[in-house]
């Protein structure tokens, strides 16, 4: 499996049966792909991906080219059942796995998870999490979040430096890299979470 990252929330995740495209950015220029997912809302915002059968932007459960993917409904603000105005608009969270590995990428959340959300997830093993000045998260919250689901890799995104965004936080963690690639779910840590910073592609 590898991944790539483009710019902002969008990557490229390559397997032997397909590839995904997440958040197709136009900045990205032309990618090519299977499926599309998109938690960004409209189809029109979404930039070309050539080949491309599938697009999926909206919560559920589907299975293409033997990957499961399941959408969950989020928020970009704090839900608040006093405020309903507070939940500011939606967003999904996608998980999919891939050669046995399960992803996660968080897409534009702004709030914390309850249990319940983080138990629909699951075992998460690559996290993909907006961080820095452009994400719905700030500092707190992104860690607590990441407490929350545990995963085994966190790969960030977002507009700005990320490796400067992170200043403080993993930098310990940190390692940077093209592309992620991995061929089996064993060379992922086991008993820490570490931090890979992927350069635009």
């Amino acid at each position: 499996m590898e991944i790539t990252w483009h710019n902002n929330s969008c990557f490229t995740v390559k397997d032997k049966s397909a590839t995904l495209v997440i958040n197709p950015d136009r900045k990205a220029g032309k990618l090519k792909g299977d499926i599309v997912l998109s938690n960004l809302g409209a189809k029109e915002e979404l930039g070309e991906v050539e080949g491309a059968k599938r697009v999926f932007d909206w919560p559920g459960e589907y299975e293409v080219s033997d990957i499961p993917i399941i959408g969950f409904q989020a928020w970009t603000k704090t839900k608040s059942k006093e405020e309903e105005t507070g939940k500011g608009e939606k967003t999904i969270i996608f998980c999919f796995e891939v050669d046995g590995i399960k992803i996660c990428h968080l897409g534009e959340l702004g709030h914390s998870l309850t249990s319940d959300m983080v138990k629909e997830l699951g075992d998460i093993d690559i996290l993909m999490i907006k961080i820095g000045k452009g994400s719905n998260l700030d500092t707190k919250k992104a860690t607590e979040v990441i407490e929350a689901i545990e995963p085994r890799v966190i790969i960030p995104m977002g507009d700005e430096d990320l490796t400067a965004a992170l200043k403080g936080i993993w930098e310990d963690k940190i390692e940077t890299a093209d592309t992620f690639t991995i061929k089996s779910i064993t060379e992922l840590p086991e008993d820490q979470t570490k931090c890979v910073v992927l350069n635009r592609a």
